[in-house]
């Protein structure tokens, strides 16, 4: 079935934070992303490459993948028929959240990256649908209140959390080439294009405070 997408969708959040940190013009000096981590001023990645010992040492976004559901728009998100095998096409919408929790050791850094991608999701919201593909809407975007975590080295790291949650139209076919349930085919991709997570490139909008 290719790659899922949660993968895409999350991936797509990183790239795009990471793009967007990568230019002083929007954060400065102090929290420019490069993808050589030894030289980065931040650290932006999912959950499972970011531990507590890495916090410690500079700020990072911790991309968390939420909860997922079909909209289950339509009789069994039935599109109509396709292909030689009498092929099934089916569509459907797809809401997922997803949580970026920003950290560091300073809870007025950890505020100020926190606001920074409150900012960014809310500010560049067209920009963002227009890049990543398939994304129909960006909704429910909030920044959460400061809470503080306290490292195995007994060091307190101020956590703000921001959520947003995306909304993706998937698409998928599905063909039967042999018996019921035993040769079943099933190719799914993002509506609107290849996976992409990578923008800004071209529109590279600054944030202005």
């Amino acid at each position: 079935m290719g790659d899922g997408i949660t993968d895409y969708a999350k991936d797509a959040i990183i790239g795009v934070l990471q793009e967007f940190f990568a230019m002083e013009k929007n954060v400065g000096g102090d929290l420019l992303f490069n993808r050589d981590l030894a030289q980065s001023r931040i650290l932006i990645a999912d959950k499972y490459t970011i531990n507590m010992e890495d916090v410690e040492k500079k700020p990072s976004i911790v991309v968390i993948r939420g909860a997922q559901s079909w909209g289950r728009r339509g009789i069994d998100q039935f599109q109509g028929w396709s292909g030689p095998n009498v092929g099934s096409k089916h569509t459907d919408l797809i809401q997922g959240s997803f949580n970026c929790t920003c950290m560091s050791r300073q809870g007025l850094e950890a505020e100020k990256i926190g606001f920074t991608v409150f900012g960014f999701f809310s500010f560049f919201k067209k920009v963002l649908r227009d890049a990543l593909k398939g994304v129909h809407d960006i909704q429910g975007i909030v920044l959460g209140e400061e809470l503080v975590a306290r490292t195995d080295s007994e060091i307190d790291i101020s956590v703000v959390p921001v959520s947003v949650s995306l909304l993706f139209q998937w698409s998928w076919l599905v063909e039967r080439v042999g018996p019921p349930f035993r040769d079943v085919s099933v190719n799914a991709s993002i509506q609107g294009g290849e996976r992409m997570t990578r923008f800004l490139r071209s529109a590279r909008p600054a944030l202005v405070t």
